[in-house]
């Protein structure tokens, strides 16, 4: 199982580059909206474009990139209240049967996702802003990359609860693990 953790740390990196990426994104966005407004009101002119730039190319990063280590942290729903409920051992007949649900309909929006990047970039999407053509195709592959990586963190949880007793949603190190990197 130490092997898993060593793997899942160098994971845990890729995913707070995403975050990183993400709330740089934000940053930029608001910067950009706030250069907007104190142009539209002191010189009445705005950024040509802005409003599409912010759509197509901040709101993506904004949203995928940081989508795995959400994901990973705890902070969406998961069915806590009703698996406490439950003993251990039917606890992990639930949270494998999850993680094989949620593995297989992640596994659908890669596929599908993935598919509609592909062709996106075969036939060069593009949005107007300003008169001019920018790609967005690029920012396609954001949504199997993101998804992907959920898929990871739900293999990660998986292996940890075939290799550990105490079944968990979550992929988080025992705590004298912690304290000894401490």
């Amino acid at each position: 199982m130490e092997a898993v953790w060593k793997v899942y740390r160098l994971f845990h990196y890729l995913k707070l580059i995403g975050i990183w990426i993400s709330g740089a994104a934000v940053m930029v966005m608001m910067l950009l909206i706030v250069y907007d407004v104190v142009m539209r009101t002191v010189f009445s002119s705005s950024i040509r474009g802005g409003f599409e730039i912010i759509q197509n190319y901040m709101m993506p990063l904004v949203v995928f990139p940081g989508l795995a280590y959400v994901y990973s942290s705890g902070v969406l729903p998961k069915m806590d209240l009703l698996l406490d409920r439950f003993g251990p051992k039917v606890q992990k007949a639930i949270i494998l049967l999850m993680i094989a649900l949620e593995l297989f309909v992640l596994a659908l929006i890669v596929q599908f996702s993935w598919a509609f990047a592909m062709d996106g970039l075969s036939r060069g999407i593009a949005f107007p802003a300003a008169g001019t053509l920018y790609p967005l195709y690029p920012f396609f592959f954001l949504i199997p990359i993101a998804f992907g990586m959920i898929i990871i963190e739900n293999v990660f949880i998986l292996i940890r609860n075939l290799l550990e007793k105490k079944p968990s949603l979550l992929m988080e190190e025992p705590k004298q693990q912690v304290e000894d990197l401490l």
